[in-house]
């Protein structure tokens, strides 16, 4: 089973909108045709979605997936997005955070890190208790398990960034520890190649992803020499569990 992870295309209402000094619907646009070629079962963008929170921009991003994508879509806001918007637009067709989703005998757990007002992201209590539950369910419990956030659920030795990873990542942490079918899990954010592991679960992948957009400063250096250009991640679960991951880059527009 094979996951396309895209995240922070900072769209906006306007076609030719630019975000940082570039056109973000053309890069996304480029992201999904490089992306395609794979042959990915399920593409996961894992947030800041829509940079001016608009309607117009969410209505661009459904646009844009129904003209290049034809597998299932996973969706889940960042700090630059409205949730509700979102799932207005987008969440009848396609699945937007939280939820418990199911490809390919893979389970793929959605969660929103959104925190009105704030770049620093929180899942909350409800959040969490609907986390712990969704974990007990006896049916899937024993599935290879991928979790997708936007915000990062560790430190990744970036000052700025750190101050605005996930606020109630030690609650997060010790609710999937014991979790045994526990994968990867995969964030945004950063907009950077970034890969660790929780200290209580080295066998668990944390995966931060490049953006469609523009890169920050690298605090690691890209497997493929290309840190300052537009990327994403491809992640492959075998049937017998087994993980395998690689970066992705391409050309800016």
């Amino acid at each position: 089973m094979r996951i396309l992870q895209l995240s922070d295309p900072h769209l906006v209402a306007a076609d030719q909108g630019l975000v940082r000094g570039r056109p973000a619907l053309a890069h996304f646009e480029r992201a999904l045709q490089v992306g395609g070629a794979l042959n990915p079962d399920l593409v996961l963008v894992t947030g800041d979605l829509c940079q001016d929170e608009s309607w117009g921009g969410y209505a661009r991003l459904r646009r844009v997936l129904s003209q290049h994508v034809r597998c299932p879509v996973a969706l889940l806001p960042g700090n630059h997005d409205h949730p509700l918007l979102l799932d207005a637009v987008l969440g009848r067709r396609w699945t937007t955070a939280p939820a418990d989703l199911l490809v390919q005998g893979v389970r793929v757990l959605l969660l929103s890190s959104h925190r009105v007002g704030s770049a620093a992201g929180a899942l909350g209590s409800l959040q969490l208790q609907w986390l712990a539950q969704r974990l007990q369910c006896s049916e899937r419990r024993d599935l290879p398990l991928v979790v997708a956030l936007h915000h990062p659920p560790i430190a990744i030795g970036d000052a700025g960034m750190d101050a605005i990873r996930l606020l109630d990542q030690s609650c997060f942490e010790e609710l999937l520890r014991p979790h045994r079918a526990l994968r990867a899990v995969l964030f945004g954010h950063i907009h950077q190649h970034w890969q660790g592991a929780w200290a209580t679960r080295p066998d668990v992948l944390l995966l931060g992803c490049p953006s469609t957009l523009c890169s920050f400063k690298a605090v690691q250096p890209c497997p493929l020499g290309r840190a300052d250009d537009p990327g994403g991640r491809l992640l492959e679960l075998r049937p017998d569990g087994a993980v395998q991951h690689r970066v992705l880059r391409w050309s800016s527009v």
